[in-house]
C-alpha cells in the first residue's frame, strides 16, 4: 500500500486515494494465488538467524530472507532509517480487522526503480507506533507500479507472486520479518501489528 508517481495519477492524487483508504479501513488489494498456499503459513519464529520451518520450501528463498534480515537490522532503529534514505512517510498508520500494516516510509530513489525489485533495498519500511512514542520496525514492502508491469501474470519476488492494488493501481508484496506474523511472512495484514499508539 505506498504511493507511486505515474502516468495514470501523480502523487498527490494517489496519496488522496491512500489517505481515504486509511480512514475508512477498507481491505487492501485481494491476495493473488501463490505456490504453497496450501502448506501452513510460513513465519520467521525468531531474530536474526533463525532458520525458517522446514516446509517454507525453496532453500534459495530461505538464504535470501536470512541475508535480508541481517542486512535491515540497523532499521530497528527508526532513526538510522531515516538517515539511510526511508525518509518519505507514505501513509498514515494503517490497520484494518484482519491486522495491521503500520506507517509505510518509502525510499524515493528506489521508488524510482520502474519496478526493478532490489532485495536490499525495498521500497517500504514498516513501523508500528509503541505506547513510549518510538516506532517498531516490523517489515519490508516491495512496490511495482501498475505502469511498469504491462504482462498478464503477476511479477514475482522470493519466489511469490506480488499482490494487486487496483486502487492504487500498484503490485505489492510484504515480507514480515522483523515481526512474526502468524498469518504468514508474506501475507498483506498482521493481527500481531496494530495502530493504538498513532498519533494521527
Amino acid at each position: 500500500m505506498m504511493i507511486f508517481a505515474n502516468k495514470k495519477a501523480g502523487p498527490l492524487s494517489i496519496l488522496g486515494a491512500l489517505l481515504l483508504i486509511t480512514t475508512l479501513g477498507l481491505a487492501a488489494a485481494p491476495v493473488m494465488a501463490k505456490p504453497g498456499s496450501g502448506s501452513p503459513p510460513c513465519h520467521l519464529p525468531g531474530p536474526p538467524g533463525d532458520k525458517l520451518p522446514g516446509h517454507c520450501g525453496d532453500p534459495v528463498v530461505e538464504r535470501q530472507l536470512e541475508a535480508l534480515r541481517k542486512a535491515t537490522t540497523p532499521f530497528y532503529s527508526f532513526d538510522v532509517a531515516l538517515a539511510a534514505g526511508w525518509d518519505l512517510q507514505m501513509s498514515g498508520c494503517v490497520e484494518s480487522p484482519a491486522g495491521g500494516m503500520g506507517y509505510h516510509y518509502g525510499n524515493v530513489d528506489q521508488l524510482a526503480q520502474a519496478g526493478n525489485l532490489s532485495l536490499f533495498r525495498p521500497e517500504a519500511l514498516l513501523y508500528m507506533p509503541l505506547e513510549d512514542g518510538s516506532m517498531e520496525f516490523v517489515a519490508v514492502e516491495y512496490i511495482v507500479a501498475g505502469d511498469d508491469w504491462p504482462h498478464a501474470e503477476p511479477p514475482e519476488f522470493l519466489g511469490q507472486h506480488l499482490h494487486y492494488n487496483p486502487i492504487l493501481d500498484i503490485w505489492a508484496l510484504h515480507v514480515w520479518i522483523a515481526r512474526e506474523n502468524p498469518a504468514g511472512i508474506f501475507e498483506d495484514w498482521n493481527p500481531e501489528v496494530h495502530c493504538d499508539f498513532a498519533s494521527d
